[in-house]
């Protein structure tokens, strides 16, 4: 019994990794000058970030920065901005009033980014998990 439970908690493991990996960002990007507010939810790269307008990921609109740097990390943009809420107008967005952009510039932009672990894209990067139940009697 303790085999079956064990095999279906590493099922269910490896199923929400998997499931990580997806962006859950699935609204359209908004149209040129429309305001969108609210928090950020999931960052794809270091230019595009995905902001929640609502509880279901459909409302969920990604926004590509136009004032971010070339050499934007994505744990850059997480530091910096993952978890806050921002206004963004066309593909400006702001937090406090600062944009996004000038954000990443800041030598601690750079700190914040070392401490996110960016999840693995492909299986090269994570190990595989087989499972074998054992017959039981």
């Amino acid at each position: 019994m303790n085999t079956i439970r064990l095999a279906l908690v590493l099922t269910l493991l490896s199923a929400g990794a998997a499931a990580a990996q997806e962006s859950p960002c699935r609204g359209e990007a908004p149209a040129a000058g429309v305001e969108v507010r609210g928090p950020v939810l999931h960052v794809l790269d270091g230019h595009t970030l995905c902001v929640a307008t609502g509880a279901d990921p459909a409302a969920w609109r990604p926004i590509v920065l136009a004032d971010a740097p070339v050499d934007a990390s994505w744990g850059g943009l997480m530091g910096v901005a993952f978890g806050k809420n921002v206004v963004c107008t066309g593909a400006v967005c702001r937090i406090d009033g600062v944009s996004v952009g000038a954000r990443l510039q800041e030598p601690a932009a750079a700190k914040a980014g070392v401490a996110w672990r960016r999840p693995a894209v492909d299986g090269a990067r994570r190990p595989a998990v087989r499972l074998q139940l054992a017959a039981t009697s």
